[in-house]
């Protein structure tokens, strides 16, 4: 088929089919925003509550949220929400169409207030989903810190839990630990590939990349990433082939 025809089928399916918003996916947030009046009694309940707190991510969705009580209670001209009033950035597409599309609607970027209501509220579910919005006290949508203990509390636990999980109290001497650890590994590997000599191989997945290994034998690159790693410098690479 000529380059031509393929283009000009493109152009056509194109401007037949419409921006892809979702087009199921919008109709069903143009039904939920049907379900503001469900809502609206507990509008006041959860954006004047102290119980929600957030992550970093979860910032501009809590913001969001505190704004329906007072949008609930406008009274029915002043429903039609002005641009500067909706947070853009909160609506995905498949909720522009509900927004933005209302036959009632002034002209202007005028957004509908229920449908914006709504749809800040499914981004506040999704959000406690994702943990980037917490609610206290809850089992189901605390957020992941809420049960770490601290201060007095913490103090009192600590060695049954250091106990618990074979820990040193001294952190500093858990890490010396894990060092001597890592380093009895390297110096492992390193004897192995000596002996191994010129039958020694790397596979590729391994932690250190092969082309560290180019220019000498297997055991000495090993024995040299060692020494790096443990003078606090990072070992270097080359983008040469291993020579064994």
């Amino acid at each position: 088929m000529p380059r031509t025809a393929v283009a000009g089928a493109v152009a056509t399916v194109e401007a037949l089919v419409q921006e892809d918003d979702g087009s199921i996916e919008a109709a069903m947030r143009e039904r939920m925003a049907l379900r503001y009046n469900t809502v609206r009694p507990f509008l006041s309940l959860l954006g004047e509550s102290d119980a929600l707190g957030f992550a970093p991510a979860g910032r501009r969705i809590l913001k969001a949220v505190r704004r329906p009580p007072a949008l609930s209670r406008r009274r029915a001209k002043d429903r039609p929400l002005l641009p500067i009033e909706v947070d853009a950035e909160l609506v995905p597409a498949m909720w522009k169409r509900a927004l933005f599309s209302h036959t009632k609607l002034p002209r202007g970027g005028a957004a509908d207030r229920d449908a914006y209501v709504v749809c800040v509220l499914e981004r506040l579910h999704r959000a406690l989903h994702r943990r980037e919005v917490s609610a206290a006290p809850s089992n189901l949508w605390a957020g992941p810190r809420a049960r770490l203990l601290d201060g007095s509390r913490w103090e009192a636990m600590r060695p049954e839990v250091l106990a618990g999980l074979s820990l040193a109290e001294d952190a500093d001497q858990h890490l010396a630990q894990l060092t001597r650890g890592l380093d009895a590994a390297w110096r492992q590997r390193a004897d192995r590939l000596q002996k191994a000599g010129t039958d020694a191989k790397l596979v590729r997945d391994n932690v250190l990349p092969l082309a560290m290994f180019a220019g000498a034998t297997l055991a000495e690159r090993i024995a040299s990433a060692h020494a790096e790693l443990a003078a606090g410098t990072r070992p270097q690479t080359s983008d040469a082939r291993p020579q064994p």
